[in-house]
C-alpha cells in the first residue's frame, strides 16, 4: 500500500464502496428484492449483439437499470488486442465479458474485489465449481456468467443398427466399440468414423478436448503459486508433472487421443483427409461427436431429420472424479473503468436468479447458479444432460490462449508424425507453455 500513488489509491477507494454494496446487492438478488441505479455502463464481449441485445431490452421491462446497459459486440480474433487498446486510451468499457482463457492473461488490468468484501463461501454457494477458477489469493478475479459444457452428440441409428442400446460412458466402452463402429471401403479408406480424435486439423474443440482428456487422467495443466522474490501470485505449467501416478497424465492422454488417428491400431477412425468433425456428424458419418451444448441449434438446423441424442462426456474408467470442459464466460472489471459502482451493480443484475433463468431458458445452455442447475425444463430432451455436464464442468486459465493453441498442435502433430516420442513431445509442450507464463 505505500508504494500507491494518489490515483490508485482513489481507485482502491471508490472500488472498495461498490464492492461492499455489490455484496448487500447479490443478496438482494437472491430474494428478488428491490433494484437500485447502476448509471451507463458499456460491456464489451464477443457474444452477438444480435443474441444479447433482445434479451437485454426484454429484461428492460422488468428492470429499468439495464436500459442503462450498452452492449458492444467484438471480434474474438481481435478482442485482447482492442481491450488493451481501449485500457490504454482512457476509452475502454465499464464491465468486459471474456472466457475464463482470459482471465490470467489479464489479471493486472483487472479489478480484484477482497474477500472482505465479497466472502469465499458466498462465492463457493452461488456458483458452480469451475468459478473457482477465478479465486484467487487476494480475492475475486471475476464472475461466472454463462457456462457452455463439452457433450458428448451420438448419432441413434448408427448405434442402434450395430446393436448398441445406449451411448459408451467410459473411453475403455469408446475404444471397445470403435472397431465395429468405423466403416472403410474396399481401398480401406474410411467412409464412416466412430469419434473424432486423433489430430488438430479438422477437429472442431480439439485443444479444449485434448485438455479434457489431460484433466481426466489427472492433470490441471496450470496452477498458481507464490513468486518468492515478488510475493506475488503467478501461474506455471505442470504438463510434464506425474503428479503420483503411475504413468504421466499428460502422457497418457497424448496417447489416447493420438491413437485414433494411427492406421496400425485397431481403434483407426480418423484422418485429415475426412471432412470437419461437427460436418460429418450432421451428414451423419460419424457415430459421435464431441462439441459444445451451444451447438445444439446449429445440428438441428443445418439437419433436421439427424435422429441424434446427446450424453455426457465418456470418463475415465479409474478415476472416481468426473470432468468435462466449460467453456465459462466471465464478467471482470477494468481498472480503468469510469463507473466501478454500476459496472459492479450491474454484475449483481446479471447474475441474479430471474436474469439467469432468462439467459438460460433463451441460449439453451446451462445457468452459473448452482440453485438453477439442480432443475431443469422436463419437456427438454437434452437440457438435463447440459446441467449434469455443467456441474462436472472444469476450465483453464491459460496465458496465452491463441499462443498455447498452436503449442498444443503441435505437441499432437509431431507425436502422429514421429517427429517425437510422446514424453519428448510433452517436455517441448511443458517449457512452451511455460515460457508463456513467464512472458
Amino acid at each position: 500500500m505505500k508504494n500507491l500513488n494518489i490515483l490508485n489509491a482513489i481507485i482502491l477507494g471508490v472500488s472498495g464502496i461498490a464492492i461492499v454494496a455489490a455484496v448487500i446487492m447479490f443478496s438482494t438478488y437472491r430474494s428478488g428484492g428491490p433494484t437500485s441505479s447502476t448509471g451507463r455502463v458499456e460491456m464489451w464481449g464477443t457474444i452477438p449483439a444480435a443474441t444479447l441485445t433482445p434479451i437485454f431490452q426484454e429484461l428492460a421491462l422488468e428492470d429499468e437499470d439495464y436500459a442503462s446497459l450498452t452492449y458492444v459486440e467484438k471480434s474474438s480474433d481481435t478482442f485482447e488486442d482492442d481491450l488493451l487498446q481501449g485500457l490504454a486510451e482512457g476509452s475502454g468499457p465499464d464491465l468486459v465479458l471474456i472466457d475464463e482463457k482470459m482471465v490470467a492473461a489479464n489479471q493486472r488490468r483487472m479489478q480484484t474485489i477482497p474477500y472482505e468484501s465479497f466472502p469465499l463461501r458466498t462465492f463457493q454457494d452461488l456458483f458452480l465449481d469451475e468459478g473457482s477458477l477465478l479465486l484467487s489469493r487476494d480475492g475475486v478475479l471475476g464472475f461466472p456468467f454463462l457456462v457452455d459444457p463439452l457433450v458428448m452428440y451420438y448419432n441413434k441409428d448408427t448405434l442402434s443398427n450395430s446393436g448398441f442400446a445406449k451411448p459408451p460412458e467410459t473411453w475403455t466402452e469408446v475404444l471397445a466399440v470403435t472397431p465395429t463402429l468405423t466403416q472403410k471401403d474396399s481401398s480401406f479408406n474410411i467412409t464412416r468414423s466412430t469419434i473424432a480424435l486423433g489430430s488438430f486439423e479438422n477437429i472442431r474443440n480439439a485443444k479444449d478436448i485434448f485438455w479434457t482428456l489431460t484433466m481426466q487422467a489427472g492433470n490441471p495443466v496450470f496452477e498458481r503459486y507464490i513468486d518468492s522474490q515478488t510475493q506475488q501470485e503467478r501461474y506455471r505449467s505442470i504438463l510434464n508433472q506425474n503428479l503420483n501416478f503411475t504413468l504421466n497424465p499428460a502422457y497418457a492422454a497424448t496417447n489416447f487421443f493420438t491413437q485414433f488417428s494411427n492406421p496400425t491400431k485397431t481403434v483407426y477412425t480418423w484422418n485429415r483427409s475426412l471432412p470437419e468433425s461437427q460436418t460429418m456428424f450432421v451428414a451423419g458419418d460419424l457415430a459421435f461427436y464431441i462439441g459444445y451444448a451451444s451447438e445444439l441449434p446449429t445440428i438441428q438446423r443445418i439437419n433436421p431429420n439427424l435422429n441424434f441424442d446427446v450424453a455426457l462426456l465418456p470418463q475415465s474408467q479409474t478415476s472416481t472424479r468426473k470432468v468435462t470442459y466449460g467453456s465459462m464466460k466471465t464478467l471482470v472489471i477494468p481498472k480503468s473503468s469510469k463507473n466501478v459502482p454500476g459496472a459492479i451493480s450491474m454484475i449483481a443484475k446479471l447474475t441474479s436468479l430471474s436474469s439467469q433463468q432468462k439467459f438460460s431458458s433463451v441460449l439453451g445452455i446451462p445457468s452459473v447458479r448452482r440453485d438453477l442447475l439442480s432443475t431443469y425444463d422436463s419437456t427438454s430432451p437434452f437440457q438435463s444432460v447440459f446441467n449434469r455436464s455443467a456441474v462436472i464442468a472444469q476450465g483453464m486459465l491459460e496465458p496465452d490462449a491463441r499462443q498455447t493453441d498452436g503449442i498444443v498442435r503441435e505437441l499432437v502433430d509431431t507425436v502422429i508424425s514421429g517427429q517425437y516420442e510422446i514424453s519428448a513431445a510433452v517436455n517441448r509442450a511443458h517449457e512452451k507453455l511455460n515460457a508463456l507464463t513467464n512472458e
